[in-house]
């Protein structure tokens, strides 16, 4: 009898996981919606803050996010069709340029607007700068290959900038009043949900060669991965933007 709902235990687990799976990218838009909704609708409780930058990020990110399933178009005679065989039929372009540069400029820019010490604001800005210009001379070196995979450099330099965001500011919250109330901060749960986003999807870059619909394995293990830290990341700018108290510039 153990051993019968053991087994019905486990093929329920399953068949939860299989319908995450294959309903992620619903799933996901969903979540990144809701996201940008919480932010609009509480725009006036931080229109006097840095905050309101972000809620513009995360009504932008919803638009990004469906310009990139243009690819759903291309195969199949579909409206997009005219793409197929050529550099743009995958979107590996779009997330690189909207995404992975764009995201990270947009948090060292609103680090800096956050941050209070110089020295540390002058090393970041600093820090972005030489981002792009080592982002944008790799895309025109490694052309065309950046229409047709990611480019670890790029990942991994972004990661950096966004791990030196967090570091200076958790480290002026150590080393100031705000350690008290830091829970209220918006930047907080900013901060928790991009390190976590980060530390984990840059090192997938690395494993970018073996995604391939061959070894399912990994196809459905790189997927749930990337569900739950998008979706963590998503949920938790939600619950931040709405527990969290504004700070006035």
């Amino acid at each position: 009898m153990e051993e019968k709902v053991s087994l019905h235990e486990q093929n329920t687990h399953n068949n939860v996981i299989e319908f995450l799976i294959n309903n992620r990218l619903n799933i996901l838009i969903f979540v990144e919606i809701l996201a940008a909704v919480t932010g609009v609708l509480l725009y006036g409780k931080y229109k006097g803050s840095a905050a309101k930058y972000f809620i513009y990020f995360l009504v932008y990110i919803v638009f990004m996010a469906i310009g990139g399933r243009y690819t759903y178009w291309v195969y199949n005679d579909g409206i997009f069709s005219f793409l197929e065989g050529t550099l743009l039929e995958s979107n590996y372009w779009w997330y690189t340029l909207f995404w992975k540069i764009a995201a990270v400029v947009f948090f060292g820019w609103y680090y800096l607007q956050v941050l209070q010490n110089t020295t540390s604001k002058k090393i970041l800005k600093v820090s972005i700068i030489l981002f792009l210009i080592i982002s944008f001379g790799t895309i025109l070196v490694t052309l065309p290959d950046f229409f047709k995979g990611a480019i670890p450099i790029i990942s991994i330099l972004g990661a950096l900038i966004i791990l030196q965001c967090v570091f200076y500011y958790f480290l002026e919250i150590l080393q100031g009043d705000k350690i008290l109330t830091f829970y209220r901060s918006i930047t907080f749960y900013i901060s928790c949900a991009i390190l976590l986003f980060w530390l984990i999807k840059t090192p997938l870059v690395f494993f970018d060669p073996y995604y391939r619909m061959a070894d399912m394995q990994y196809v459905n293990l790189r997927a749930g991965i990337n569900f739950f830290v998008i979706y963590f990341m998503y949920i938790t700018y939600t619950v931040g933007l709405i527990v969290a108290k504004p700070e006035y510039d």
